[in-house]
Formats: structure tokens, sequence, C-alpha cells
């Protein structure tokens, strides 16, 4: 009688003390998720890296950089976070179909195109070809090129413009800024009216530049719908300004047929244009990426300033906002230009 007596004294306390202990349990466990939720809540809440582009480089009026300057202040005051928008170019993959990125919107070009270091015209020397080649740099983006090209098949390209008609990316409404622009690589080629050798970086330079980088019928006609509008305003009005054709043809077979038929191409070019017009058989495999160049059977057209920078970019059939934002961001470099020589005058 007196041991039952004891064992049910004893259960209740037991049975306690485990409920304290479950509680305090469950108490750091509840205070350790909150601290965690709190600690993701201010991560998610910091403020993205900066854009190439800058309101400072606007290709609109002054007040454009007045308002976008009040509407980025309206926007670091607020509480909530702006939602997360992709900003890669919709560049198709082998398992990814035309009908998945035709779902996707095109997201607006937010880096800087070009290479890292300035070209030049001078010709390599023997010690510098050879660092270059055994470079580990050279050989990783050589072998990533291989790679990248082994596990495309042949028609990839021109499957790639069932999706957005090829373009993979929309052109910004503004200049990418000065000191974060990059170079256009060095390309060289044969001048259409002398069939003299030359190359992109004596071409540049002190000239504004519309280039257009072109390999087909249907790729001249994506540049055209770029910069038909600009050359027909700006090229009577301005010394210092030029459109740049560069004819790309790596296929051997195809960059002799094309050479066979120089007279006809003559013809269907404007004479004006033939001192800057460029047939090139360079390989730009390694360099495709770094301008943007994600199909052969698109053209793409780049704004370069006075020293070969791309200053904006565009890809494919022009949309009505990207053929002004050309003409405007244009307009901007030559009175820069202009500036600029009024005052060493002075």
């Amino acid at each position: 009688m007196l041991r039952s007596t004891l064992l049910s004294a004893a259960r209740p306390a037991a049975l306690g003390s485990a409920s304290r202990t479950s509680s305090l349990s469950t108490g750091r466990t509840l205070s350790t998720s909150a601290s965690v939720l709190h600690k993701d809540s201010f991560t998610s809440t910091s403020p993205s890296s900066a854009s190439p582009t800058s309101s400072g480089s606007t290709c609109s009026s002054k007040t454009a950089t007045s308002s976008s300057n009040s509407s980025a202040s309206d926007s670091t005051s607020t509480s909530q976070p702006a939602a997360a928008t992709s900003t890669k170019p919709l560049v198709r993959e082998s398992s990814t179909s035309p009908e998945e990125l035709n779902s996707q919107p095109l997201p607006y070009l937010s880096f800087a195109l070009g290479l890292p270091n300035p070209p030049t015209s001078a010709p390599a020397s023997w010690r510098e070809k050879r660092d270059r080649l055994i470079s580990p740099e050279y050989r990783l983006a050589s072998r990533k090129a291989i790679v990248k090209e082994a596990t495309r098949g042949y028609f990839h390209d021109f499957h790639a413009i069932k999706s957005h008609g090829g373009k993979t990316w929309r052109a910004p409404p503004t200049l990418i800024r000065s000191d974060r622009s990059l170079w256009f690589p060095k390309i060289s080629g044969t001048r259409l009216s002398d069939k003299s050798k030359v190359d992109t970086v004596a071409m540049f330079n002190n000239k504004v530049s519309i280039v257009a980088l072109l390999g087909s019928k249907i790729s001249e006609e994506h540049t055209k719908s770029f910069y038909h509008h600009t050359i027909h305003h700006l090229s009577p009005q301005s010394l210092h300004f030029q459109l740049v054709q560069i004819n790309l043809q790596t296929n051997p077979l195809k960059n002799y047929l094309v050479s066979l038929f120089l007279s006809s191409l003559r013809s269907q070019i404007d004479p004006s244009f033939h001192h800057t017009y460029l047939l090139s058989n360079q390989d730009i495999e390694l360099e495709k990426e770094s301008i943007g160049f994600h199909n052969k059977h698109v053209g793409y057209t780049y704004l370069v300033d006075q020293k070969g920078r791309i200053r904006w970019a565009g890809c494919g059939f022009a949309e009505q906002a990207e053929m002004q934002a050309l003409f405007n961001c244009t307009r901007v470099l030559l009175d820069r230009s202009r500036q600029g020589e009024e005052k060493s005058k002075k």
C-alpha cells in the first residue's frame, strides 16, 4: 500500500518536469527560428548591385535625369524590396524549347559588352603570340568554346530563331557609362571600296561609329531596322560619325563565294558606305560571348565611341523604342564630341 502511494505521487512530479523540459526546448527552437527569419529578411532587403547604365548617361533630355534620381530615391525609401527580375539573355540551350523561351519576356541588356583591355592595330610579336597561346586563360577559354560547339547541333542557331526571332535581349534606353564600358574587339578584313586591308581599331579612331555585325541577308535587314533612322538624320550633319558594316564569314567556302561576287555586292551597297564596309573571315569564337554574339543568323548593332568602347547594343529586328534609343544615344555622343572640340580650341 505504501509503495503504490509513493509511485502515484512520483508520477505527477515526473510529468511536470518533462513538461517544463519540453517547454524550454520549444522556447529555444522558437527563438532560434525567429533569429533565422530575421536574418533572412535582412538579407533579402539589401540593395542590389549597380547597373552599368546610369541616369547620368541618359539619352533623353536633362529632365529625365532628375526624374530618374527622384524615382531612385523613392524606391530606396520603400520598405518592400522590388521583385527580382532575370537580366540574363534568353540564349537557347539544347534542352530548351523555343516555345518555352517565347513564354518568357525579353530582358533588357543590363551589363557592359566588350573586352576588358583595349585592342591595338600593331601586329602581335612572336613572343606575344606565344604567351597568349600558352596562357591558362586562353587554353581554358578554348576548351570551353570547343565543348560548347561540340554539344550543339549544326542547325542550333537556325532553330533558335524560332524564339523571339533570334532576339536574346532588348537594347537599353540609355548609354552604358563610360567608366564601365568595354572595348570592341579588333576585327581585320578587306575594305569593299579598294580591297585594302584594314582593322576596326583604326576605323574607330576619333569617330562615333554605328557598327553593324552581319553575315547573311536577314541579319543585314536586322541591322538596318536599327540604324536607318539615325543614318538618315545624323549622317549628313557630322564629319565625326560613320556607319561601319562588318560582313563576317567564318565559313571558308562561304567567304570564298562572297569574294567572287564583290561586284554584285558593291551594286547592292550605297557607294557612300563602300569605304566603311568590311569583309572579314576572322574567327571570333573566343570573343563571341563577350560581345553578346549568340546567333550567326542574327544581326547585331553596336554604338561605339571615339575610343572604341561599346556604349550601346541591340540585336535582331529593332522595336520602335530601340530605334529611337539608338538615335538619341548617338546624338548625345556627337554633342559631347562637339563640346570637347570647342573646349580644346579655347
